[in-house]
């Protein structure tokens, strides 16, 4: 009996250590560690020295074997396990800066070109007046007969969208976005026609808004704010979440070829919509924490959205809060409550645009 609660505690323990999982450098010189379980600032202790180097003591395990990474702007990562922690080393040089963000399980580290740097060679490459004007589009999910998610005082999740979309457009604008709308109103578009809107209109990022939901007998009211990118379904939670999102319009599963379509999409807009969805995030979670309590991070997500599998342009699919939970129903119905998500969204654009154009 004494070694079967030995075992117990033992298995016990080892489920609740935090380990780092996988490792994967992606962009220029962008850092991706994934944990089993979410994070937060707690289990870090950073530490920066002069001459352009610091380290990050992680509470975890670390799984993969250590490595040390070198990227092309002469900057580079070292992992490795030490004693009961790991140690990531981070040397990068006076035109670049280093910092990192916390998303749901993964922890990000950019080595970026600095602020100063990028503003000069753009003065150097053209006139400041001629520099480019960033078109964006965003998309209100849903619309006309598709009501969308029908929240528990049955708003439709089309009214919702719409009006943080309207909100999104005008804050965007007073940026100095060249901002278009896939609908402006309470009318249907089909999936397919609204990222062909986003390419014919040339567009540099589409952002599509939706509102979640679950059935009424589900066994839990899950709450938080959501920001999908493209690809194959990596968790059951994200398929159901396209599942949902996708049943408006059957007939755009052929038009895609379904699978094949997404497992032919190019790395490379992948990887800077992952990057755009990171930025959006911390800008609502952000923004709305300065006002609200108790604002739920459910983190960034990948999922086959097909309303984004024809956007020739980084793009994402935004959850702002789900319509089946009571708390979250009232609160992205509120007109506040929309502008300081319309802000935040605004802000993960902005931070997403300095760092990568």
């Amino acid at each position: 009996m004494r070694f079967l609660f030995l075992c117990l505690f033992v298995c016990t323990l080892g489920a609740h250590t935090l380990k780092i999982i996988n490792v994967v450098p992606f962009g220029v010189s962008s850092f991706r560690i994934t944990f089993n379980q979410p994070i937060n600032r707690h289990v870090l202790q950073e530490t920066r020295f002069a001459h352009f180097k610091a380290l990050l003591r992680v509470q975890a395990q670390l799984q993969p074997p250590p490595r040390r990474y070198h990227f092309a702007n002469k900057s580079a990562i070292k992992i490795a396990h030490h004693h009961k922690t790991t140690q990531i080393w981070i040397t990068w040089n006076k035109n670049t800066a280093y910092s990192y963000k916390i998303t749901h399980n993964h922890l990000y580290i950019f080595i970026q070109t600095h602020p100063l740097v990028r503003q000069k060679v753009r003065i150097l490459e053209s006139n400041p007046k001629e520099l480019k004007q960033f078109k964006v589009v965003i998309d209100p999910g849903h619309g006309g007969h598709d009501c969308g998610a029908l929240g528990v005082n049955h708003v439709c999740e089309k009214r919702i969208v719409l009006a943080v979309a309207k909100d999104l457009q005008q804050e965007l604008a007073k940026r100095g976005y060249k901002v278009y709308m896939t609908r402006k109103k309470d009318v249907y578009i089909s999936l397919k026609a609204r990222t062909e809107f986003a390419n014919n209109n040339n567009a540099d990022l589409f952002i599509s808004i939706h509102a979640n939901s679950i059935p009424k007998n589900a066994p839990t009211n899950p709450e938080g704010i959501e920001t999908y990118f493209l690809s194959t379904a990596r968790s059951e939670r994200a398929r159901k979440v396209a599942e949902q999102e996708n049943q408006d319009d059957v007939k755009i599963m052929d038009y895609f070829s379904k699978l094949s379509f997404l497992n032919s999409l190019n790395s490379q807009r992948l990887i800077i919509s992952n990057k755009l969805a990171i930025d959006v995030q911390f800008g609502m979670l952000n923004k709305l924490r300065k006002h609200y309590k108790g604002v739920v991070d459910g983190g960034v997500r990948e999922g086959p959205f097909w309303v984004l599998a024809g956007a020739l342009m980084p793009s994402i699919l935004i959850e702002i809060g789900y319509n089946s939970n009571p708390k979250e129903s009232k609160r992205i119905q509120d007109k506040r409550y929309e502008q300081w998500l319309a802000q935040g969204i605004a802000d993960g654009v902005q931070s997403f645009i300095s760092k990568n154009y």
